[in-house]
């Protein structure tokens, strides 16, 4: 179990890091792929690449969520993990656009979807396989490993983006100091690899392998027997993800634009959001296994729904006084945070083991690409288009209201424990359909 955990924690650090880390460029890399007279030109085609990330995300959920249904969950996260690393050491090396013209946007555009691809197999990947670790005592903690973990990650790339712009400049990050974050991906990915190599495949998928019950078409199965399920998850995850995308993509953006801080600065300030937010994350997960999922989750969107205004009001207000901005930002990175443990606790036990990964990868995959792919462009459209700087509460209060209601309306959501393998949390029972697997299982 503990082996388990640090895998699947250090795993979803390192996709966080492969992600997020090009939110805290885009300052820096903007001019280089779309230079323009208009510096707000830049930044939002700079945030329409971050969200065609999110595009390719459904697509990798399909097939990553296959190949762990079907092969098992510790193949598909060596995978993804390996792509995801990839990918974002070719973004650090790719030539600018005074190199090669209308070439390198579209080269930029490639990478963000090969990363949004093998990201789209690993969250609810590496969920799956350390919650199939658990217990119903200790659910709700380890339900908080992958998102902690990605919170982590959102800790590493804003502190990173800041080391390296304190030790050159902001002149040299511009012209080719924002290649040395993403070329960080290397070490990083390796030192996953090497975890994930060492361990065993999880109990449930075992269970599956043995009785012979791995499903040949588990896609289909999730499609066919649970359309519903499948709906409340996409809702839930397009929920979840709008707000854990807007707070630490677009805040930093507000806070350099509205406010005027240096980007330099708006990473620090972010460092510690996410540091609180790992804290916050895991007391979410006790929380989850005391009070259950729904209590957890209706509490941490209700805060949000009324904080995100003021908040953003009163560091503008400071005119970006770091007294007022970090403790603020601090508040509402780590309740983005907070919100997810019990929105993945609830999506891991959505589906029984014989279609877990699939369903949830497929389900997430489509709610990234809502939520996550159009939150943070969403957010700079409206508050350039109506001229509002708050725009961006608006945006996370509709979608705190969706999680509110969903995952209040969703059967057993207040609950801490997972199924047993093979049980049903929804609305349809599992069809016990026998069908051995043409594919080989590993040991």
């Amino acid at each position: 179990m503990r082996r388990a955990s640090l895998a699947g924690f250090f795993g979803t650090t390192v996709e966080a890091y492969d992600f997020m880390v090009f939110t805290f460029l885009i300052a820096y890399m903007g001019p280089q792929f779309f230079p323009s007279d208009n510096p707000a030109t830049s930044v939002l085609s700079s945030l329409a690449v971050l969200g065609t990330g999110f595009l390719a995300r459904p697509i990798g959920g399909i097939v990553f969520g296959r190949i762990g249904d079907r092969h098992g969950r510790r193949f598909a996260l060596i995978a993804t993990i390996g792509g995801m690393g990839l990918a974002t050491i070719l973004m650090g090396v790719l030539p600018t656009y005074a190199a090669i013209g209308i070439v390198a946007p579209l080269l930029l555009v490639l990478t963000r979807l090969l990363q949004g691809f093998f990201a789209g197999g690993e969250q609810m990947g590496s969920a799956t396989f350390v919650t199939e670790h658990a217990t119903a005592k200790n659910y709700g903690i380890l339900s908080a490993m992958t998102p902690v973990g990605f919170a982590m990650g959102a800790v590493l790339a804003p502190l990173v983006v800041a080391l390296t712009t304190s030790l050159t400049s902001e002149e040299t990050m511009v012209e080719w100091g924002w290649r040395i974050p993403l070329l960080m991906s290397l070490p990083l990915m390796l030192f996953v690899l090497y975890l994930r190599n060492r361990l065993e495949e999880s109990p449930d998928f075992k269970e599956l392998a043995a009785k012979q019950e791995v499903q040949s078409s588990p896609v289909r199965l999730v499609v066919t027997k649970y359309p519903a399920t499948l709906a409340r998850v996409i809702a839930l995850s397009t929920s979840v993800l709008a707000i854990g995308y807007v707070v630490p993509a677009y805040m930093p953006l507000f806070m350099q634009q509205e406010v005027g801080m240096l980007p330099g600065t708006t990473a620090w300030v972010a460092t510690a959001a996410s540091a609180f937010a790992v804290v916050l994350g895991f007391a979410a997960g006790f929380m989850v296994d005391r009070i259950g999922r729904r209590n957890t989750m209706v509490v941490g969107m209700s805060i949000l729904l009324i904080g995100m205004f003021p908040i953003m009001y009163f560091i503008k207000a400071s005119g970006g006084s770091l007294w007022v901005a970090t403790p603020g930002h601090m508040l509402l990175g780590a309740l983005a945070g907070a919100v997810a443990v019990p929105v993945y606790a609830t999506l891991t036990s959505a589906f029984p083991a014989a279609v877990r990964y699939t369903g949830a990868a497929i389900g997430f995959g489509l709610g990234s690409a809502i939520g996550g792919g159009l939150g943070p462009f969403l957010a700079g459209s409206l508050t350039e288009v109506t001229g509002n700087s708050y725009a961006a509460s608006g945006v996370v209060g509709v979608a705190a209201l969706l999680g509110i209601i969903v995952i209040v309306t969703m059967p057993n959501s207040n609950s801490s424990a997972a199924p047993e393998a093979g049980q049903m949390t929804g609305d349809i029972a599992l069809e016990k359909a026998r069908v051995p697997s043409k594919m080989s299982v590993p040991s």
